[in-house]
């Protein structure tokens, strides 16, 4: 049975225990989030191809930052979300330790979310988000003749979030652990550009169509009951 598909069933068996035991509330509560670590992928979008043995490349584990606030009246909950993910690659030579390419990409997104909420002292929140706006910006910089740094930009992006919240309310106030994952699908406008040029030469991989990206955050927050 496959790791993803067992979690799955894990989550449908334990939800409906975790929904009787929460129960309904009428409290008002006004919640806030922020992530606190991202899941470890290779988000890059252009990959070097020239003398690739000679080549060491280093990944730095992507950052997020940013949050989320919701206003939560009852089992009904509106909230913005506003996150900044950074994501970095260097490629560098092996012989002489030159720079040979550099990837910034930072994905800026804010999501208009809605949240259900079920229980009072031990609450479930779970809920979906709509992208209201963002841009993906890559910024590359290059240690290949001719070839000169610049910046890349989508032409367009699009996409959604998921997220779940378990909470624990005592005296009027709130502890939150969540998890939050956020989808896009993006291009870049690369017409003209020294990375179209590279690709074409085939020194490096440009990633410009069809781009699709799936953000992951560990959340802590805290929260006020009325």
């Amino acid at each position: 049975m496959r790791p993803s598909f067992s979690r799955s069933l894990l989550f449908l068996v334990l939800l409906p225990a975790l929904i009787g035991a929460c129960g309904r509330s009428e409290l008002f509560r006004i919640r806030l989030l922020a992530p606190i670590t991202e899941k470890q992928q290779d988000f890059t979008l252009l990959t070097n191809k020239q003398s690739t043995a000679n080549a060491k490349e280093t990944l730095k584990v992507p950052a997020t930052s940013g949050g989320s606030m919701y206003l939560v009246f009852g089992t009904l909950g509106l909230g913005n979300t506003s996150l900044v993910t950074k994501i970095e690659k260097e490629t560098r030579s092996k012989t002489n330790d030159t720079l040979v390419l550099r990837e910034t990409t930072t994905i800026t997104v804010r999501f208009n979310d809605l949240a259900f909420v079920l229980g009072e002292n031990y609450t479930l929140m779970w809920g979906f988000g709509a992208l209201g706006g963002g841009s993906l910006q890559t910024k590359a910089e290059y240690g290949y003749s001719g070839a000169a740094d610049e910046m890349l930009e989508s032409s367009f992006l699009k996409g959604d979030s998921s997220f779940i919240v378990l909470g624990h309310h005592g005296s009027g106030f709130e502890t939150l652990l969540g998890m939050r994952m956020n989808r896009f699908k993006a291009e870049l406008a690369s017409i003209g550009t020294s990375a179209e040029t590279l690709d074409a030469a085939k020194t490096i991989e440009l990633k410009d169509k069809e781009i699709s990206i799936e953000t992951t955050q560990v959340q802590l927050g805290i929260g006020l009951t009325f």
